[in-house]
């Protein structure tokens, strides 16, 4: 049978379905073997039966046609018909199975012809002449010769001129044999004719008889393997229930397409590129990295293979993988090598990945691209002999180097990374941990290999237990840190360094700010070209996808799954295209016509091919909600809308609504981030230190992150030169930390609370945890109100409660945040005067945006403004910063009014008819102002408003 071209599209039907409706129309013809498989000589010659010996070949491939079959032995070859007939009866009374074949069949008619010698004699008639007579009695016959037209040969048969007519018994008898001297002589007269039946042939296998029927299961049952194992049971049941005549052996072959041979050869090719790489590389760690990417380009392999339908127990599939191992790796190579060579240039490890991924990713592309692209005509070839010999393996490398390529830019610098820490925290362990570690994982691989029998199983547990012994040993020692009190010397000074600390709030991910960093930079290089070059490729991407979506692929899971693909692809093309269009109505069309046109026409595309009304109705309504979503929630970030001023009809439901949508990760929700901190550097010692600045400077931040309750974005913080962020559970110990606003149980009076606070800081003998509650009572002189409810207590003895809370196991490092506001005059002195005799012996961070409080009390301040640090040092020099640029004056009323806006003015107060005023200037602001003597204040507000005007100066620009 030859199919037509584009025999997919008459009426819809793939190549298995077509043959399974050619295999059940002919099933039922007797005395036949149907086969699939392009005949041979060796087929026709064996009338058909048995298999040809490239027949296992193609069903490794995964071309042939898989049958099963039942082998029966013996040497009484009637007791072993009857055994093959009552098993074949048995197999086709089975569901599941199709058709059952013996090799042999039913007894044919016969004529034996009985020579008589001495007759042959007689007449000298050589036996060749009743040869040839009886070859030309048939009414065709063989030549010999054949006839070649193209690459197909065919057998010339030379038939009689009266085919129409049969040769009968008695035409046997009078067939006349010619005699050595010319005469003739009729057949019945030298010969005895017997009329009989009997087989044509019988099989031998090492000089034993042998009958063997074949069979094979429904397409259902060897489409699942759960099926099909059940299938076979039930087949080995029924053989085993035979009961067999003395001397008849019986064997099920399940037929198994054998891959062991593929184990070695991955092992060996992994062995190899290992041993190839370490010995270039110098290195046993570093192979380990650059192999990572063969683990990825498996996974895009195994999707490839998945969308389209493919088979992974494939030989084809399995060259695709040998030939992967070695040509991913390349990227790697690539990758991991120009990373080396910068870090010996000098570069950090974190900049040395970062700048070879950008500079290596062009080649790396582009390589992975014109190989790829080499592949898409064997992949997408339509003959038989190519889907099913030529498209898995090019599928198979197709997915690999496309996956394998994008993971290898993002996680091979991740495992880069991971595996150098992870050996540096390794080493820094003791040998006895590493001794556990060891003799931990040994004791695991042991089991393993004594109790899962799968090689693959076997291997994907030692990989678990090499990421879970380490990973269990860092969750044990993790657990085991403590705060520690004593963890320096209590003569030991302390020291807190702030290096470029930056604190970003709702920050995106690393490699989007790269990704976005490159776009900049772009942009400023004013490279106007990246456009024209992103349009180049995602053209003819985009009409590729759009072929292998909607006239390719034929499963309806990934049909679904691609249209999205080339749904967004596509919408990233047209905002391109918006973006160089002039005219904005024609923008806004464009817009509007991709963005909700396209998924209506997938909806019609969706119906004429499933033909399911509720699946399109669902998919519609999905799409619907998304779509709405993702534009509302574009339209509120766009609007800067603020949700919880929106009035009007419904405002409640339109509020309601909008929380929701601005809720909803990735589609709905914006990431806006907020640099708290920009680049502060700045060093702490014992005494009182304060941080100055207006609301929303960065104070709290940089307090918490100092207190370890927040992590700062980039840059260091240690004490003594231990990073905060590395020995967080031991500095704990150490730091106290009052808030803003804290919370007390106010129906307690102060010594309760306190002895409930000592008892959850881990003291519990009542005796310590008196004296305990008694000393800090007095240090902050409650010790006369200790039996009085908190909350008859004024703002500043509450802000005393919570110093003598945090002073319970005598932190060495105290942070307030502004513990003064709200406070009347007389409470925010005798808060201060506690916490300068605190810092005696300690170091106190006091927060504050009341100057009053830091001059009176501070040896060193830091003014902070919008993240960032202003000035850094005592108080008095902050002030003298302002020095020649503080002015006092008379103004006239009017000239007040007409000048207020132009001068840079602190305060005024009238005197008298005239108003006197307090300017802020580089120069004299009128002429007879005249210089004064500034004050912190006036140096606070210099540094703030300066910074800020020329802020403003600059925009305006």
């Amino acid at each position: 049978i030859q199919l037509k071209e584009n025999y997919e599209n008459i009426n819809g039907r793939t190549l298995d379905e077509i043959k399974d409706d050619i295999w059940q129309r002919v099933k039922s013809v007797s005395n036949a073997e149907v086969s699939f498989d392009e005949p041979t000589n060796s087929q026709r010659f064996r009338g058909g039966r048995g298999r040809n010996p490239g027949e296992q070949f193609m069903n490794l491939l995964g071309i042939g046609s898989q049958q099963e079959k039942v082998v029966i032995r013996g040497d009484n070859f009637e007791l072993m018909k009857a055994v093959a007939e009552d098993v074949e009866y048995m197999l086709e009374d089975l569901d599941g199975i199709s058709r059952v074949r013996k090799s042999i069949a039913d007894n044919r008619p016969e004529i034996h012809l009985l020579l008589d010698n001495q007759t042959l004699s007689h007449f000298n008639i050589p036996l060749v002449n009743i040869g040839a007579e009886l070859a030309s009695f048939e009414n065709e016959f063989n030549s010999g010769m054949k006839f070649k037209q193209g690459s197909i040969e065919y057998d010339i048969i030379i038939r009689g001129q009266q085919i129409e007519e049969s040769k009968r018994y008695d035409d046997l008898t009078e067939l006349m044999i010619p005699t050595a001297t010319g005469s003739t002589i009729p057949l019945d007269q030298i010969s005895r004719i017997i009329y009989s039946s009997g087989l044509s042939g019988i099989n031998r296998v090492n000089q034993g008889k042998q009958i063997e029927l074949t069979y094979r299961f429904e397409r259902e049952i060897t489409a699942s393997k759960e099926l099909l194992t059940a299938a076979r049971e039930e087949v080995d049941q029924v053989v085993e229930s035979l009961d067999l005549p003395a001397g008849i052996v019986t064997e099920v072959i399940h037929e198994e397409r054998d891959f062991s041979e593929f184990y070695f050869l991955f092992g060996a090719a992994f062995l190899l590129i290992y041993m190839i790489l370490a010995s270039v590389f110098e290195s046993l760690l570093l192979p380990v990295v650059m192999m990572f990417s063969i683990p990825l380009a498996v996974v895009g392999s195994l999707w490839a293979i998945i969308i389209t339908g493919n088979s992974i127990m494939n030989a084809n599939s399995l060259i695709g993988f040998l030939i992967l191992l070695g040509v991913v790796v390349n990227n790697g190579i690539i990758l991991i090598d120009y990373t080396n060579l910068l870090r010996r240039r000098g570069y950090s490890p974190a900049r040395s990945l970062i700048k070879a991924g950008q500079t290596r990713v062009r080649p790396i592309l582009i390589t992975t691209i014109t190989t790829i692209v080499a592949m898409l005509p064997l992949a997408m070839g339509k003959a038989e002999y190519v889907i099913r010999i030529g498209a898995p393996f090019a599928i198979t490398v197709i997915g690999g180097l496309a996956v394998g390529v994008l993971f290898t830019l993002v996680f091979i610098p991740t495992m880069y990374m991971g595996l150098e820490t992870a050996i540096r925290w390794i080493r820094g362990l003791s040998w006895r941990v590493n001794f556990v570690q060891a003799l931990l994982f040994a004791s695991g691989a042991f089991v393993v290999w004594w109790q899962v029998e799968s090689t693959i199983w076997r291997y994907m547990w030692w990989i678990a237990l090499l990421m879970l012994v380490p990973g269990s040993t860092y969750f044990v020692l993790v657990s085991l840190r403590q705060a520690r009190a004593d963890f320096f010397h209590s003569d030991e000074t302390l020291t807190i360094r702030l290096r470029h600390v930056v604190k970003v709030y709702d920050a995106y991910p690393r490699f989007i700010r790269e990704w976005l960093k490159g776009k900049r930079i772009a942009e400023a290089a004013k490279f106007n070209r990246q456009r024209f070059h992103r349009l180049a490729w995602q053209a003819p991407l985009l009409i590729f996808l759009f072929y292998f979506t909607y006239f390719y692929l034929e499963r309806p899971f990934w049909v679904f799954v691609m249209t999205h693909i080339v749904y967004f692809l596509g919408f990233q093309m047209v905002l391109i295209g918006i973006d160089r269009l002039r005219y904005a109505p024609a923008r806004n069309w464009l817009f509007k016509v991709w963005y909700w046109g396209m998924p209506l026409a997938n909806l019609f595309y969706f119906y004429f091919r499933w033909k399911n009304v509720t699946t399109v109705v669902f998919v519609a309504v999905l799409w619907g909600i998304v779509l709405t979503v993702y534009s509302t929630s574009q339209r509120i970030h766009r609007q800067q809308l603020n949700i919880a001023r929106i009035s009007g009809r419904f405002s409640g439901i339109r509020r309601l609504f909008y929380r929701v949508v601005v809720s909803i990760p990735v589609i709905g929700r914006r990431k806006k981030p907020f640099k708290a901190l920009a680049g502060v550097s700045l060093e702490i010692g014992s005494g009182m230190f304060g941080l100055l600045g207006p609301n929303g400077a960065g104070k709290t931040t940089l307090m918490r992150i100092i207190c370890g309750i927040l992590e700062q974005s980039r840059g260091t913080i240690t004490i003594n030169g231990y990073d905060i962020k590395k020995h967080r559970e031991e500095l704990q110990g150490l730091i106290g930390y009052l808030p803003q606003e804290f919370g007390t149980y106010e129906n307690m009076t102060a010594y309760e609370f306190l002895d409930y606070q000592a008892m959850m800081r881990n003291i519990l003998d009542p005796d310590k945890r008196q004296k305990a509650v008694e000393r800090v009572l007095a240090a902050v002189h409650l010790d006369e109100s200790r039996d009085r409810k908190i909350g008859e207590f004024s703002g500043g003895m509450k802000q005393r409660v919570g110093i003598a809370q945090t002073l319970l196991h005598l932190p060495r490092i105290l942070v307030v945040d502004e513990p003064t506001a709200g406070l009347d005059p007389r409470e925010r002195i005798r808060f201060r005067n506690l916490l300068v005799e605190l810092s005696k012996e300690r170091i106190v961070i006091f927060s504050t945006h009341i100057i009053e409080d830091i001059s009176s009390s501070c040896n060193r301040v830091a003014v902070l403004d919008r993240g960032q640090l202003h000035y850094l040092g005592e108080p008095m020099a902050m002030a003298q910063t302002v020095e020649g640029h503080v002015w006092q004056a008379m103004m006239e009323p009017e000239d007040f009014e007409r000048q207020r806006q132009q001068l840079w003015m602190l305060h005024n107060m009238p005197v008298g008819d005239k108003i006197r005023v307090r300017i802020l200037s580089d120069e004299q602001p009128l002429p007879h102002a005249v210089a004064v003597t500034p004050t912190l204040e006036d140096a606070y507000l210099w540094l703030l408003g300066r910074d800020r005007r020329m802020r403003d100066n600059h925009n305006s620009a």
